[in-house]
């Protein structure tokens, strides 16, 4: 399958004491949903890291320790900037993201999901509250970074992608669409706990995989679901099947990934991009 390019990465030292950071003027700078890797010094490297009341990954590689920030699609272009916290001393991030065109599609739906009735509205709030209350969950598990693609198929949508529903315009795409036939099989990219499943309004039968500190795959309009909640899964494992509910126009999987409640570009974790760029491959 072919994959799409991705912009880089860079390491930025953090220091302990409060003071801007800037990146290195010979390095690529990421654009919206895309991930920065931040290298932590020794003697914090236990210690939790916050942005505002929102706890932060961080993993260790060959001895080294690292801090993973997600992009948000929202963020503005140009320089932006951050207050981290690590044992309560203050960090300053300075970064700037660089404009990228993202894809536009047209896409016909169902008109209840467009303009859903009294009844269906307070479902859809409901399940939205359920899906806040699993991405606010912590699992305290290391993630391995070095995913695999959940699904065989054609890539049918890119993260970032500008949609338009009956001619309206909706919310940016927020993950992976891979088509293929209804009840093909789909896996787990990586470990990590189920932590939610559920048949919803616009998900459709879906599941929720918590990887760990903060980093989770959401996979929806699912035909069978294969797992349970709080099972704990290796990476490979049959997860579900291949379907059409929810808000879909066909068979297809669409893959989600959270950052730290961030939606990230999943094709930053294939292939081996996020540790083979900076030799941090495990032994």
């Amino acid at each position: 399958m072919k994959l799409f390019n991705l912009s880089l990465f860079f390491i930025i030292i953090l220091t302990n004491s409060p003071g801007v950071l800037e990146a290195s003027d010979n390095l690529n700078m990421n654009t919206k949903g895309g991930v920065y890797i931040y290298q932590v010094k020794r003697h914090n490297s236990y210690s939790d890291i916050f942005l505002n009341s929102q706890q932060l990954l961080t993993i260790e590689y060959k001895d080294k320790y690292f801090l993973i920030y997600a992009i948000p699609y929202e963020s503005k272009l140009g320089k932006n900037s951050l207050e981290i916290k690590i044992n309560n001393n203050v960090s300053y991030l300075s970064f700037n993201v660089e404009e990228k065109t993202f894809d536009t599609q047209h896409i016909y739906v169902d008109s209840k999901y467009i303009k859903p009735g009294s009844d269906s509205q307070k479902r859809i709030n409901l399940e939205r509250d359920n899906l806040r209350i699993a991405k606010d969950t912590w699992y305290d598990e290391s993630p391995d970074l070095k995913f695999i693609i959940p699904a065989d198929g054609i890539m049918t949508g890119k993260f970032g992608t500008k949609r338009f529903y009956n001619g309206k315009e909706g919310s940016f795409h927020n993950g992976l669409d891979v088509a293929a036939e209804k009840g093909s099989p789909i896996i787990s990219p990586s470990k990590g706990k189920v932590i939610l499943t559920g048949n919803y309004y616009y998900n459709g039968k879906f599941i929720v995989i918590d990887h760990g500190k903060g980093l989770k795959s959401i996979f929806i309009h699912l035909d069978d679901i294969l797992v349970e909640e709080g099972e704990v899964i290796s990476k490979g494992d049959l997860i579900g099947k291949i379907g059409n509910t929810g808000k879909s126009t066909g068979p297809h999987l669409h893959w989600s990934l959270l950052l730290n409640k961030t939606y990230v570009d999943p094709e930053y974790f294939l292939d081996n991009r996020i540790i083979d760029y900076f030799s941090l491959k495990v032994e």
